[in-house]
């Protein structure tokens, strides 16, 4: 296998090995923005796939965001760009405000290489819930803790911070008031009741 399918493949397993290593592999391909931007459209796209499969096997009962996401997968498509658009901003805005090197170019690149990755693991929870349920969820804990490493390494990288613990802490602090302007959204778009399952 030779060209970007094996370029990928092995990028995605240094990513696994050392994932400040392939975050410098990855700046150094010099990626077009444009094709940042393109990748950035695919995952979103791909991503609602995977959701929309998702409601398919397991419907999303009386949930309002579910139910808002499930009801169309243009909506759904829209608000996974937006999400994503959303993180890459965040990334390089409060890594720069801490004194962090990044450009937002970069972030959006390091957001689509994490989205890429993390859709392998959505792919594969989805292939245990049809065929081995109870692993499932099981799938769902370590791609968690998964998305977590490669997070603060991927961010520490990008910015150039040393102390993974401190950009974790960043992560959980950007994440919740982030979280909690979106459960302010969601009350006025889908109405009072919908910060009920918040």
């Amino acid at each position: 296998m030779t060209g970007l399918p094996a370029r990928i493949r092995d990028l995605a397993r240094l990513s696994l090995r050392d994932p400040r290593a392939a975050t410098r592999a990855l700046l150094a391909e010099g990626v077009p923005l444009s094709a940042r931007s393109a990748g950035l459209l695919l995952m979103a796209v791909l991503s609602t796939l995977i959701l929309q499969a998702s409601f398919v096997l397991a419907p999303p009962g009386d949930e309002p965001m579910a139910g808002f996401l499930a009801s169309s997968p243009v909506r759904t498509a829209v608000v996974q760009w937006l999400i994503l658009i959303l993180t890459a901003v965040l990334t390089y805005r409060v890594g720069r405000a801490f004194g962090g090197s990044g450009n937002l170019p970069d972030s959006l690149l390091v957001v689509v290489w994490l989205q890429l990755l993390m859709l392998g693991v959505q792919i594969l929870q989805l292939v245990a819930f049809v065929l081995i349920p109870p692993f499932a969820g099981l799938i769902g804990l370590v791609g968690f803790g998964l998305f977590l490493w490669l997070s603060v390494n991927f961010i520490a990288e990008l910015h150039g911070f040393r102390s993974l613990g401190a950009v974790f802490a960043g992560m959980v602090v950007t994440t919740f008031a982030a979280a909690l302007l979106a459960a302010l959204l969601m009350g006025l778009i889908l109405g009072p009741e919908a910060l009920s399952n918040v």
